[in-house]
């Protein structure tokens, strides 16, 4: 295992242990008087991106700098890369949950573009490591051979998902610096980051995995590729209907973040 997938692995269980000592926090703040609630909002959202963003994605990254090479057959385009997003994911992600406790506004949208920029790193690695030349010998799969055409669906579910997180994470950093987008735009940061990203990932190396540890083919590639496909309609379709339906519905709402963007109570992101 290499050097950085080890490093996305750790950094995922820290952020759950992380995430548990947060969650815990909310006994004793749930008795602090009404007067500081937004301390308490702070402490969800840090709570939130700690579990999502810290132990979910950091897991996804490890696993996914395993596998990709494995079902792919494909060397990464660049190590070194790989070490510049742990280095930026655990910068941005921490910078989040830390100085959203304390309400540090300016300093959480720095840290917002810091994992956006990590994520463009990995966007960049995979883009290159998919469009490189399969490799001439064969690389050693320690889950045996596998199913070669599941592993052809696989690979879209992950490029896919990759291309899910390009797009979700970078509406959750614009919520951070326009917070009248919220209204509109967390059920789609939302759907598209844990039904786009995640989900996608998931089924990807589902694909890859069980025809292995079944040792046995997949029962139909054909119902995967249709997966695939109602999978990707159905989200965009969410997409676009949420996005249509906050714009016509939105004078309202932005109206009222306008008038309490200044109270100090207004969330900034999911």
């Amino acid at each position: 295992m290499k050097g950085f997938t080890k490093g996305f692995i750790i950094s995922s269980l820290a952020y759950l242990v992380f995430t548990g000592i947060l969650g815990a926090a909310f006994i004793p703040i749930s008795n602090i008087p009404n007067d500081i609630a937004i301390s308490t909002y702070g402490l969800l959202v840090s709570v939130v991106h700690s579990f999502l963003l810290g132990f979910v994605t950091m897991m996804i990254f490890g696993v996914s700098y395993h596998l990709i090479p494995l079902f792919s057959e494909r060397d990464f385009y660049s190590p070194f890369l790989a070490f510049i997003h742990l280095a930026l994911s655990n910068i941005g992600t921490l910078g989040i949950i830390i100085f959203m406790l304390f309400l540090n506004y300016a300093v959480v949208k720095i840290s917002a573009l810091i994992v956006v920029l990590s994520l463009l790193v990995f966007v960049f690695n995979m883009f290159f490591t998919f469009l490189s030349s399969p490799r001439q010998s064969e690389i050693h799969n320690p889950f045996g051979k596998g199913d070669k055409e599941a592993d052809k669906a696989a690979i879209n579910f992950t490029r896919w998902s990759i291309i899910y997180l390009l797009i979700g994470c970078p509406l959750g950093a614009a919520m951070f610096f326009k917070p009248a987008l919220i209204a509109d735009f967390r059920p789609i940061h939302a759907h598209i980051n844990l039904m786009g990203f995640v989900s996608l990932m998931i089924f990807g190396v589902s694909y890859h995995m069980f025809p292995r540890f079944a040792q046995r083919p997949l029962f139909s590639v054909k119902m995967a590729r249709w997966q695939f496909w109602l999978a990707n309609i159905g989200l965009i379709g969410m997409a676009i209907s949420w996005w249509f339906a906050g714009s016509v519905s939105s004078a309202g709402r932005h109206s009222y973040f306008r008038t309490h963007r200044n109270s100090g109570r207004l969330p900034l992101c999911l």
